[in-house]
């Protein structure tokens, strides 16, 4: 509570009033899918020592959170807590806003840009309390520029009355959405780095549904022969369209087959699904950044469970597809 005063924060009287240790009895635990995921990442990140991680929204499926008693017991529960441990206590999380981290409108979204990061210093929104940043990360010898941006300020559909995603939030930021891609343009064209991200929450190629209200920022990527990552989809793949791999990350918390198409490759720009006729996979992607080039894996949970195994996998602590991306002269 003094570093939110601190910080000009108004604490509403629900929290002041309402803040006993019981209350957190009510609020409900991280489904089995994150809880697995989360003790997976550190599996893996133990062995490939992981150094940050990269969020692509979504971050508290389905109904967000916000500046509330139960907003608050779920950031602690659904997150702070969940990722705990060696790999996990002293590593940034670069985030990003997804389609139901809007539901709440503008007192979710500011939750989670201004008030998350004072809760907890590993949840990082930028500098400027905005929900786009820029921030950059390096190496020995390399240097990678990460642009983040809010998709759902772009999605025609959101704007429509029966859309549960329109709200004070989306309305607004819509009518302002030519400053993300005028931000985007300026923070690649101003960066000396070797590498540049795109990191967006909606695909602009899927297996599932294509936003090409996106094309803006793609053609800034490939500008700057840029990198893509992405979520939205529920499941991992990987595609190649406009001269530029989108890397889709959305398998980490509730994998969904559908959004794979089952598993059915669509076209040539499908490089990889991680799904079956039965489910998607679960799990994360992992980049090792180096000068010449950034090799990029997947990581697929074996999930079994009693009485079968939904997505078998013979040593998950091996990527199932990796592929390799050659730096290029801008």
């Amino acid at each position: 509570m003094p570093r939110l005063i601190a910080n000009n924060i108004t604490i509403p009287r629900e929290i002041q009033n309402d803040c006993d240790a019981g209350d957190r009895g009510n609020i409900k635990n991280a489904t089995a899918d994150q809880m697995a995921t989360a003790s997976y990442i550190e599996k893996v990140c133990a062995k490939k020592d992981c150094d940050a991680f990269v969020s692509v929204g979504d971050n508290f499926y389905s109904s967000a959170i916000d500046f509330s008693t139960n907003g608050i017991i779920r950031f602690e529960e659904a997150w702070s807590n969940m990722y705990t441990g060696k790999i996990f206590n002293n590593t940034p999380w670069y985030q990003c806003l997804g389609n139901h981290d809007v539901v709440k409108g503008t007192s979710g979204v500011e939750f989670q840009t201004k008030i998350a990061p004072l809760y907890d210093s590993r949840w990082y929104f930028g500098t400027e309390n905005l929900p786009y940043y820029t921030y950059d990360l390096s190496g020995k010898d390399w240097k990678a520029t990460f642009a983040v941006v809010d998709s759902d300020c772009f999605i025609e559909n959101y704007q429509k009355s029966n859309s549960v995603y329109q709200n004070d939030y989306t309305k607004a930021c819509y009518e302002t959405k030519q400053e993300q891609v005028d931000f985007v343009e300026e923070a690649f064209s101003k960066s000396d780095a070797q590498w540049k991200f795109l990191q967006i929450h909606h695909g602009y190629v899927s297996s599932s549904s294509n936003y090409t209200e996106l094309a803006p920022f793609v053609e800034i990527v490939s500008k700057y022969n840029g990198i893509v990552v992405n979520g939205h989809d529920h499941c991992l793949a990987h595609y190649y369209a406009n001269n530029t791999n989108f890397i889709l990350t959305g398998g980490a918390g509730y994998p969904e087959a559908g959004d794979c198409n089952n598993g059915v490759k669509l076209g040539p720009f499908v490089k990889y699904l991680g799904a079956n006729e039965q489910a998607a996979a679960n799990g994360f992607v992992t980049m090792d950044i180096s000068k010449k080039s950034v090799n990029v894996e997947y990581y697929t949970r074996d999930m079994t469970y009693e009485g079968g195994n939904l997505f078998p996998v013979k040593n998950d602590l091996e990527p199932a597809y990796s592929f390799t991306i050659e730096a290029k002269k801008n």
